[in-house]
């Protein structure tokens, strides 16, 4: 199952949880990205041996570099005072008590950076107690991007930020890596229509996403492949079977009422910029919206609505996009 047959679904059983069944019939195997279920696949604390492959291979880590133990810490980091608690999808620690944080981002946001940035913040400030030294563990940071976050470097699905001096010399104890996961997959497309199948990248990462992709696209996934990359139980733990109806509609519930908070948001930041009745207060408006991360969740919105054969201009109504956009999303 993919991220918009996954929105179809939650929202048509926000409404009718009766359909579930329905659903059963016809996928094979769960959205993996989704928080809770991905937090079940990638952080089973009675499987670490799962979340240190998935971790290594990501990260490029070998040798005496590799993750050999994968220990959970606290996901939810309180604000202090009027400052924005962190929640991290999954935090840990390695062996040599480093701190590993993974995230996953669901759609392209103009401030996802700034988020990640605030977040990674939150690791690093809490590393320090009184009367200790400043000298900081390696911290690994690791985020997963369902959708594009970088449109304008279509061969470049992996990057990596580091605090750099001059442009080359790098400050090694803070590692942020970025994976695009659909760009990676167009990339693979193009190699195969232009006949350089022989040119894929043939690194774990490579390995572990084309795994995913399986997954993705409700193929049957190969459980050798899956014993090799993660675990023998991984081929088991997508299928859809494996969940009952009430942790399924639970995280249906969990990630729609995500969703219409931040659209909600949107929708009032486009109301207030109405009210104000200048173009500068519809910009304000518009612009406290986007700032909530949810400008780019009404193209999510609106793309699950158009899976789910939804008419358009009850998708404009909802979404508060206009006609024209959405028949472009339609026929991209």
């Amino acid at each position: 199952m993919n991220k918009s047959q996954f929105w179809a679904m939650a929202r048509d059983l926000k409404e009718h949880p009766e359909n579930l069944p329905k659903y059963r019939e016809i996928y094979r195997n769960v959205y993996p990205f989704s928080d809770g279920i991905f937090k079940m696949l990638m952080a089973n604390e009675g499987k670490p041996e799962r979340t240190i492959k998935f971790l290594n291979a990501m990260l490029g880590l070998t040798g005496k570099n590799a993750i050999t133990e994968f220990t959970l810490g606290v996901q939810e980091q309180p604000g202090i005072l009027d400052n924005k608690t962190a929640i991290f999808d999954i935090y840990g620690y390695n062996q040599a008590k480093e701190p590993v944080l993974i995230e996953v981002q669901q759609n392209y946001n103009e401030l996802f950076v700034d988020r990640l940035v605030y977040y990674t913040s939150r690791i690093v400030n809490n590393q320090v107690k009184k009367s200790q030294s400043y000298d900081l563990p390696h911290i690994y940071v690791l985020s997963l991007l369902v959708d594009d976050q970088f449109p304008l470097e279509p061969d470049t699905y992996f990057h990596q930020y580091q605090f750099m001096r001059n442009h080359k010399y790098a400050f090694k104890k803070l590692d942020v890596f970025l994976v695009e996961m659909t760009k990676f997959f167009r990339i693979e497309d193009r190699l195969q229509e232009e006949g350089r199948q022989a040119n894929r990248e043939t690194t774990p990462r490579a390995e572990m996403l084309r795994l995913f992709r399986d997954v993705l696209e409700d193929k049957t996934v190969d459980e050798e492949k899956a014993e090799r990359l993660l675990d023998k139980d991984f081929a088991k733990d997508v299928n859809f079977k494996g969940y009952t109806d009430e942790l399924l509609l639970l995280e249906v519930d969990n990630m729609t009422d995500m969703l219409y908070e931040k659209q909600g948001s949107y929708l009032q930041g486009k109301r207030e910029g109405r009210e104000e009745g200048k173009a500068e207060g519809r910009k304000e408006g518009l612009e406290k919206g986007r700032k909530e991360g949810v400008s780019e969740t009404k193209l999510d919105i609106a793309k699950a609505m158009l899976a789910a054969n939804e008419p358009i201009s009850k998708i404009c109504a909802y979404t508060g996009m206009n006609e024209n956009d959405i028949i472009k999303l339609k026929n991209f």
